[in-house]
């Protein structure tokens, strides 16, 4: 019985009728070159609407850079003001010493003149 069950359902199969259909790797081709299209129209518009910004950005980008030389610049002219200002400082240090030396030679000199006249 159960051969014959499968027989029947194979000559079902025999009396089915052949249907065509498209070539489905041509519907592909035009659906992947449609998508292509697609995304590159969305690609080009996406461009168009995020230039102005794209432009604000490198400008942001090129004032950052700016600012940093200048911060740079800054910097180092601050350095050398700070190195101006310590040798400005010790070389006044010096000068008041070497004044002081001056005046405590000026009065041993004094002191060996009167010593001098003293003694003639």
């Amino acid at each position: 019985m159960a051969i014959g069950v499968y027989r029947a359902s194979t000559r079902q199969l025999t009396k089915a009728g052949f249907v065509l259909t498209r070539n489905r790797r041509r519907q592909h081709l035009l659906w992947g070159a449609l998508c292509g299209l697609v995304c590159a129209l969305l690609a080009i518009l996406l461009f168009y609407f995020f230039a102005p910004e794209a432009e604000s950005v490198r400008q942001l980008a090129q004032a950052r850079h700016e600012l940093a030389v200048m911060s740079r610049k800054n910097d180092e002219r601050e350095l050398e003001l700070r190195m101006t200002g310590a040798r400005t400082g010790e070389l006044e240090r010096q000068i008041d010493l070497l004044n002081q030396r001056i005046r405590e030679l000026q009065d041993e000199l004094a002191f060996y003149r009167k010593a001098q006249e003293n003694k003639k």
